[in-house]
């Protein structure tokens, strides 16, 4: 057996023997029967081989308590006598589409060094900007990284007559965009015992097989009966973000209760619904914290202004080109590479009037439905004033957008009307349907276009490009930017590992970026 070679992860097929495997285990967790307290029945784990392919294992007919005592998370192990089958169902936490089976029959031999070196870690971390596909699958879970900014105290739940406790979570990524992450049950309890204090801050951590859902228009991850966290795990991500936040030594904002949180969202939901000519009429000082709901559509784009900007990846203010050097530089972040950012003048109009509005940043991500960088990089858009097809598609299209004025006033002396969200117009069905979109790979980034035919050579596409333009939008001189600064009860049958050994240091969790083990 020692002469022969160990199977590489990615090989593994379903109903297919294999002699053995040498691979990390990454992590562990646990499965209960449903509706009792703590009655634990099968092991899970991810393994992880040198090539950094992983794969998920399980227990079969071995209880889950002698399966716990033979192996540890964080260990190297040859394994042989192990069954693999073909994924079934939902809730895969790895891609691969197989899965192995530990038995009885089952041998570990735990190795004290492994050449070449396996990762301790194996994450498929998925960029803020792309969970919306994501929306409800289950197919595949989502695992994610960011920096926690602000964190809700344990509170109870209760679920189909049980008491669940929940928490939320709010973390950001290396663009300071926000997400929240909603953990339930035992993975909840475990986060909620950490103090803060133990960790130098910035605190970064990754959580693991997530749901994406959505409420109050709104993305946010939930936990599943797969999830773990992991603060400050060793993966090469961690140097980044602890790079980007090392200015964020302010002590983590407490959220208030979720009762309080769902008022403000109802608040938000039932915004004063105006139109056009009545919020014209409005002093912005008086309403700088007022949203108000506007039902109308885009007739122009206002290509007076470049519609991207160069920002710092740190503080998404406009970059500045060094007149000797000919680079981008920020001078609160100096060394960093700028990249696209949205910030788009357009005019709404509606039946009684016309206004000018701009969307910034985020917010265009999610209406114009792809990053900047992808717009400008993928396809090639470098010119500021060149305006792409997405947003061609949007004019005439009636939506209702979510509007506040800005807290500072522009080169007009006057408060920008600023996009904050845009959905859907129910009332309204289109006379005929609109072009499908369809999704296309380049270079590992999803990008929309029309299923709309394109004119075969690039000089055609410009004069096409070019009388479109001259037919819908204003012209002008360019000018510069200005600086910008329900829940679903079978998720809880399962919860995730928190007790593999009788006793744990409290430190051991902290070492290696795991989640602390209670006794």
């Amino acid at each position: 057996m020692e002469s022969v070679r160990p199977t590489p992860v990615n090989q593994l097929r379903g109903y297919t023997k294999e002699d053995k495997i040498r691979i990390r285990i990454c992590r562990i967790w646990k499965s209960t029967i449903p509706g009792t307290v703590q009655k634990y029945t099968n092991l899970h784990c991810i393994l992880v081989d040198e090539m950094q392919h992983a794969v998920e294992a399980s227990t079969f007919d071995v209880d889950y308590d002698v399966m716990a005592s033979k192996i540890e998370a964080g260990a190297c192990y040859e394994i042989t006598e192990f069954r693999t089958i073909k994924i079934r169902g939902h809730y895969r936490v790895v891609p691969h589409e197989t899965q192995v089976l530990f038995t009885s029959k089952t041998a570990f031999r735990k190795l004290t060094s492994v050449f070449p070196p396996i990762p301790r870690h194996r994450f498929f971390l998925q960029d803020y900007n792309k969970l919306y596909p994501r929306l409800n699958k289950v197919d595949i879970l989502t695992d994610v990284i960011g920096r926690i900014s602000s964190l809700q105290q344990l509170e109870p739940k209760q679920i189909n007559q049980r008491v669940v406790y929940k928490c939320d979570v709010v973390i950001q990524n290396i663009r300071k965009e926000e997400l929240t992450v909603t953990l339930w049950a035992d993975v909840a309890e475990a986060f909620s015992s950490l103090s803060a204090e133990e960790f130098s801050l910035p605190i970064i951590v990754v959580f693991t097989s997530l749901k994406v859902k959505i409420y109050i228009e709104k993305i946010y991850l939930s936990s599943t009966a797969s999830s773990l966290f992991f603060i400050d795990p060793d993966i090469p991500e961690l140097n980044t973000y602890k790079s980007v936040f090392s200015d964020c030594k302010e002590a983590l904002e407490i959220l208030p209760p979720s009762a309080i949180q769902g008022n403000e969202a109802q608040i938000l939901q039932s915004a004063k619904k105006v139109t056009i000519d009545e919020l014209a009429f409005l002093d912005p000082d008086l309403h700088k914290d007022d949203t108000f709901v506007c039902r109308a559509s885009i007739k122009r784009f206002d290509t007076r202004f470049n519609w991207w900007y160069s920002a710092c990846p740190n503080c998404v203010k406009q970059m500045q080109k060094d007149p000797t050097t000919g680079q981008f530089i920020c001078q609160k972040h100096p060394n960093q590479i700028p990249m696209p950012w949205y910030k788009v003048n357009l005019i709404l109009e509606d039946e009684t009037n016309e206004l000018n509005a701009l969307i910034i940043g985020k917010f265009g991500e999610k209406f114009f439905g792809m990053p900047c960088k992808d717009l400008v990089l993928n396809q090639r858009l470098v010119e500021q004033q060149q305006l792409p097809d997405e947003f061609l598609r949007l004019i005439g299209q009636k939506k209702n957008f979510h509007l506040r004025f800005s807290n500072r006033r522009n080169a007009f002396n006057s408060n920008d009307v600023l996009i904050h969200n845009v959905t859907e117009d129910t009332a309204m069905q289109p006379a005929t349907p609109q072009p499908l979109s369809r999704e296309i790979t380049i270079s590992s980034t999803t990008v929309s276009s029309l299923t709309s035919m394109v004119e075969p050579t690039e000089q055609s596409f410009k004069r096409k490009r070019e009388s479109i333009r001259r037919a819908l939008f204003t012209s002008g001189e360019q000018s510069g930017v200005d600086q910008i600064s329900d829940t679903d009860p079978r998720e809880f049958d399962e919860v995730p590992i928190k007790l593999l050994k009788k006793k744990a240091s409290p430190t051991a969790g902290k070492a290696d970026g795991t989640t602390p083990k209670n006794t």
